[in-house]
Order: C-alpha cells, then sequence, then structure tokens
C-alpha cells in the first residue's frame, strides 16, 4: 500500500518535503511565515494520505473478486471524508496567514473554517445533511455538503483583496505573485469539482505555498542587503563627517607656523615637525580609502603622532603613559585617536595635567579608557561644543555598527573618562 501511494502521491511528497528542507536551510532568517510551514505541511501530508485512503477503500470494494467488510469501509471512509473535507479549507486559511503573518481579527477569519470543520465533524448525526457513505461505499454529497467550497471561495477572495491592495501598494511582484497563486488554486479546484482532472489541490496547494516562502526568502534577502549598504553608507558619511570635523585647519595653520619657526632656531626638530605633519595627516586623509578597520596597533601610532605633532605648542613634556595589557584587535581607523586629541586640549593646560590611555580583555570585552585630568581649555565657544559631540557621536555610531562596540563619557569635576568597549566575539 505505502509503494502505491508513493506512487500515486510522490510529487506531493516531494514539495512538502522541499518545503521542510528550504525552511530548515534558511532557519536563521527572521520571516514571521516560518512558524505556518510545519503547519502547512502536515496538512498536506494528511489530505493527501486521506484522498488516497478514500480511493483505496472504493476500490476494495468495487473490484470484483475482493471480497471485503462492507460495514468497516463504510465507517472507515466517513471518518477519512471528514478529515478530508475539515482540512482542505485550512489550505488557503494558513497560506492566507503565511501572506498576511500580522493579520488582524484572525480569530473571525477563522470562523468559517470553524463552522466547516463543526458541520464535517457532525456530519454521521445529521442523516446525510452534509454527506453520507451508502450502503455499497459511494460517496453522496448532502445539500449544506457545498459549504467547504464556499468557504475556500472565501478565502481566496480575501486573498484576491489582499492582491489587490499589493497593487495599489506599488508591490506589483507580491500582487502579481499572489494571482497566479489564487488562479491556479481556483483552476485546481474547478478540475476537481467537475472530475476533469481530480487528485491535485494537494500538490497545487503545496507548491503554492513553496512559491510564495521562496518569494519571502528573496524579500529577506533583498532587505538584509539594502539593511547592509544602508549601514555602508552611512559609515562613508561618518567618515567624511569625522574629517571635517578632525582636519581643523586652525590646527593645521597653528603645526606650521610652529615648524616654520623651527626652521631657523632648531633644524633637526622641525625636520621632525615636518614629519610628524605628514603622519598626522596620512592618517587622516587615508581614512577615506583605506581599511574599514585597522590594527590597534596602527590606530596607537596615529595617536602618537598627533601627540608629537601637538607636543611644540606646550612648555612642558604633555604627561601621556600607556598601560596596554591586550592589543591584538581591531578598531574602526581615527576613533581613539579624536578621543586622544580631546583629552590634550582638556587635560593639559598651563599647570600641566595627565593623559592615561589603557587596554584591556575584560569579560569577552576590549576596553580602551582614555582618562584626563581637566587642567586645559573650558571656555569652549558654542560651535566648538558642538564640534565636539558630533566627532564623538560619529565614532560612537561607526563602532557600533562595524563592531557592536559602545563609548561611554563620564566628567567629573577633577577628571574625563572615556570608555570604548568592542566585544571580543564581533571584532
Amino acid at each position: 500500500m505505502f509503494v502505491e501511494f508513493l506512487n500515486q502521491n510522490y510529487l506531493t511528497v516531494l514539495i512538502a518535503l522541499t518545503l521542510m528542507v528550504v525552511r530548515f536551510v534558511f532557519k536563521e532568517y527572521k520571516i514571521p511565515a516560518s512558524r505556518f510551514v510545519p503547519i502547512i505541511t502536515s496538512i498536506v501530508l494528511i489530505s493527501a494520505t486521506t484522498y488516497f485512503l478514500n480511493e483505496w477503500s472504493y476500490d476494495v470494494t468495487h473490484t470484483p473478486g475482493i471480497v471485503a467488510d462492507l460495514q468497516w469501509h463504510i465507517k472507515f471512509r466517513t471518518i477519512v471524508s471528514i478529515v478530508d473535507y475539515v482540512i482542505q479549507p485550512l489550505y488557503v486559511l494558513i497560506e492566507l496567514m503565511i501572506i498576511v503573518p500580522d493579520m488582524k481579527n484572525r480569530f473571525l477569519f477563522s470562523i468559517p473554517a470553524i463552522i466547516n470543520t463543526i458541520l464535517y465533524a457532525t456530519s454521521p448525526l445529521t442523516n446525510g445533511l452534509m454527506f453520507k457513505i451508502s450502503e455499497d461505499n459511494t460517496f453522496l454529497r448532502g445539500p449544506l455538503g457545498y459549504t467547504i467550497y464556499f468557504v475556500t471561495a472565501f478565502y481566496l477572495v480575501v486573498l484576491v483583496i489582499v492582491s489587490i491592495k499589493s497593487f495599489k501598494d506599488n508591490n506589483h511582484r507580491k500582487g502579481t505573485l499572489l494571482l497566479f497563486i489564487i488562479c491556479m488554486m481556483l483552476t485546481s479546484m474547478y478540475l476537481e469539482y467537475r472530475y476533469w482532472v481530480p487528485g491535485y489541490i494537494d500538490e497545487v496547494s503545496a507548491l503554492s505555498i513553496l512559491i510564495y516562502y521562496i518569494y519571502l526568502i528573496s524579500v529577506y534577502q533583498q532587505g538584509l542587503r539594502e539593511s547592509i549598504a544602508q549601514k555602508e553608507l552611512k559609515i562613508a558619511q561618518d567618515k567624511v563627517t569625522m574629517l571635517q570635523e578632525q582636519i581643523r585647519p586652525h590646527f593645521i595653520f597653528n603645526s606650521l607656523n610652529v615648524i616654520r619657526a623651527l626652521i631657523k632656531k632648531d633644524p633637526a626638530k622641525a625636520a621632525d615637525g615636518i614629519d610628524h605633519f605628514a603622519d598626522y595627516l596620512r592618517a587622516h586623509v587615508l581614512t577615506l580609502n583605506g581599511p574599514d578597520l585597522i590594527k590597534f596597533d596602527e590606530e596607537l601610532y596615529n595617536v602618537k603622532a598627533f601627540i608629537a605633532l601637538a607636543q611644540p605648542s606646550y612648555d612642558e613634556p604633555i604627561d601621556i603613559t600607556y598601560d596596554l595589557k591586550a592589543t591584538d584587535f581591531m578598531l574602526p581607523p581615527l576613533s581613539l585617536e579624536p578621543i586622544v586629541e580631546n583629552a590634550v586640549k582638556h587635560g593639559i593646560g598651563k599647570e600641566g595635567g595627565y593623559i592615561r590611555v589603557s587596554s584591556d580583555l575584560i569579560n569577552d570585552n576590549y576596553v580602551i579608557t582614555v582618562e584626563n585630568s581637566n587642567l586645559g581649555k573650558i571656555d569652549y565657544t558654542e560651535k566648538e561644543r558642538a564640534r565636539l559631540g558630533v566627532g564623538l557621536e560619529n565614532t560612537r555610531t561607526r563602532l557600533d555598527l562595524q563592531l557592536g562596540g559602545s563609548i561611554d563619557l563620564n566628567r567629573m569635576e577633577d577628571k574625563t573618562t572615556v570608555t570604548i568597549t568592542i566585544p571580543a566575539k564581533k571584532e
């Protein structure tokens, strides 16, 4: 019997298995419709089984030379027919829930299927009102036996409305696909009703769900690509904004004036100043065309290039110390250097001051801390405060988008601490 069942329903079983395999392969995709796939697969297989058993029971009792327990087959076929006609409208109902996963008033839309279930489940008590199996094991449809078609037609009308709405929302791909699925369903139902091409509702229903589920996967992948593209565009825009904020003309002019003054007094220091100035510009300008992430050691080189370039503007050596317990990780370029640059302005003044830069691996996170005393410039203009805020926010955005990292700022009366946290598993 199993071989005969497989012979008649091979395509149905194959489509159902394909649907489950596709769902398993793309299980990491957060598609709301995925939770309905096992349900619709079960319905497809149950419907195929009941249809086969119905035909098998009829053939057994109407084949000459085969002696069968007619009463048993009548009861058996009654149960199988009830199950078959209860679950058939569920095809389109589940398909509707897959297409509109956030459908409101879901219970109200389920009422026709519930009524159909009650009518067919109680059919043995209604004396053929829905259907009955005659004494020779023949299926006879009753006056209310057409409710299955009315219920299915109701759900198809709802699908038509959804498809029309999709066209109005300029979602032509979804609308066209839904109309195609509706046409397939209506055609198979009509052919089944006329007994012209019977036995293909299961295959068509399973194929419809498979087609639409693959469409949902393609929509999800397109959404992922658009999201990635938006993130890359955001990062690129932040890079440009960051450079506009960090390469400040007055700092460049001051550096050039210092180098010019050193040319006559101390040519060796002037040459070093030119080297530091070149390193500073290289670190900033090449960021536009450089990699999205660089090694921490490279970013530390940018920090030291800035310190060396800023040093001539101070009478005493800039007191900056490094406590680096973790350096083998990546981060966006110019994410630490601007913070140190602000630390110099805030922390170093006429009375001296200090800057402490540390890095460590703590609880699966790379933690970079920049601490400075508050002895530097405090009378910032509104424009300068806005620039500082934009620079910090740009760095925070790039850390979040690229590494899932974060920045915390803690400003106290005597010191300011900026903490960068980068998850090690995302680095």
